[in-house]
């Protein structure tokens, strides 16, 4: 187990069609897997949702699998037909995205449809 921050991962509705995944700590080898674990957890609970919003404001580090565990949690999102948003990106992992091309694909949808703006 790597030495890094403590990741808790929970999830909340915060409209009628809008889930949010809150992350905090080190999004890493040892945590990724919680990720999409919580999120096919809640998005089975809660079908019908439009937008999944990850909150990545206290995500301290990304490595390689923390990126995967994010392409495949995009792939959970839009296999239910919903959008993900990517809140909060501190400049690391904004800087990881960019290098690996994958923050346009990741927030290339994410633009908030009017039915999500008044569902907050």
């Amino acid at each position: 187990m790597t030495a890094g921050q403590r990741f808790t991962c929970s999830w909340a509705v915060v409209g009628r069609r809008t889930g949010r995944l809150t992350l905090v700590g080190d999004l890493d080898y040892d945590h990724a897997n919680e990720i999409n674990r919580v999120l096919v957890e809640g998005l089975e609970a809660h079908p019908g949702l439009r937008a999944v919003h990850l909150d990545c404001a206290e995500v301290a580090f990304c490595d390689s699998y923390g990126l995967a565990a994010l392409l495949l949690a995009h792939r959970h999102v839009r296999a239910v037909g919903a959008r993900l948003h990517l809140d909060n990106l501190q400049p690391g992992l904004t800087r990881l995205l960019e290098l690996t091309r994958t923050l346009d694909y990741l927030t290339a949808d994410a633009t908030p449809s009017r039915a999500e703006q008044l569902d907050t």
